[in-house]
C-alpha cells in the first residue's frame, strides 16, 4: 500500500466521520491509527526478517495500547479495510486481524468480527461486502461471507453467509431479501456524507 493511497483512505475516513463531537474525534483517531498500522505492515512483510517482526510487534503494542486507552477498542493494521468507514461510536470494537471489510461500511459500538479459532487465522475470518451496516452488539464469527448493501441488526449473531440485499436480525440470525429504493444515494456521494444512512433508503 503505498503513502498516497493511506492518504486517500484517511480522507475518506474523515469524510465519512465528519463532525466534532466526542465520539466522532475518537472516530478519526482510532482510524488514522489504523490506517498508519496498515501501512507499516505493507511495508514490513516485503521480504521479512526478524529485525522487521519485532518492529511490527512493537508497532502493534503500540497500536493495541492506543486503541484501548482511546475507545477500548482492538482493531490491528493486518485488516482490509476499504474507503470511508464509519464508526459512530467507536468503543467495545474488536475485529479479527486477517477480516475484509469493503468501502462505505457502518460498525456501531460493541460490536465482535472474530474468525474461527479450529482454522488458521487468514482462512478463518470474515469477508465483509461494500455498504454493510452493522448495529451495536452484533457478533460475526468464523469464514463466512457478508454479502454487500445488507443490514445486521443489534445484537444479531451471524455464524453464516450472508447473500448481497439481506436484512438480518434476532439472536439466531433471520435473513430477509430487501432492496433500496431509487432514492438511495450513491457510496461517497456529497448527499451520502450529509446523510451516511441514505445509501440503504
Amino acid at each position: 500500500m503505498s503513502i498516497f493511497k493511506v492518504l486517500d483512505l484517511i480522507r475518506w475516513d474523515l469524510r465519512i466521520n465528519r463532525g466534532a463531537s466526542w465520539d466522532s474525534i475518537r472516530a478519526k483517531l482510532l482510524l488514522i491509527e489504523i490506517r498508519l498500522e496498515q501501512f507499516c505492515y505493507g511495508r514490513l512483510r516485503q521480504n521479512p526478517n526478524v529485525i522487521k517482526h519485532i518492529i511490527w510487534l512493537l508497532i502493534r503494542g503500540f497500536g493495541s495500547v492506543f486503541q484501548w486507552f482511546l475507545c477500548s477498542s482492538n482493531i490491528p493494521g493486518t485488516i482490509t479495510i476499504g474507503r470511508g468507514l464509519r464508526l459512530p461510536h467507536p468503543q467495545n470494537i474488536i475485529l479479527a486481524g486477517f477480516a475484509d471489510i469493503g468501502e462505505f461500511c457502518t460498525i456501531y459500538h460493541n460490536v465482535s468480527i472474530a474468525w474461527n479459532g479450529f482454522k488458521p487465522v487468514i482462512h478463518g475470518s470474515p469477508n465483509i461486502g461494500n455498504c454493510v451496516l452493522i448495529g451495536a452488539s452484533a457478533v460475526i464469527v468464523g469464514d463466512v461471507c457478508i454479502g454487500s448493501d445488507v443490514l445486521i441488526g443489534a445484537g444479531t449473531v451471524v455464524s453464516t453467509s450472508v447473500p448481497d440485499h439481506s436484512r438480518v436480525t434476532g439472536g439466531k440470525a433471520q435473513i430477509v431479501e430487501r432492496y433500496n429504493s431509487e432514492e438511495a444515494a450513491v457510496p461517497g456521494s456529497e448527499r451520502h456524507l450529509q446523510d451516511p444512512y441514505a445509501i440503504w433508503r
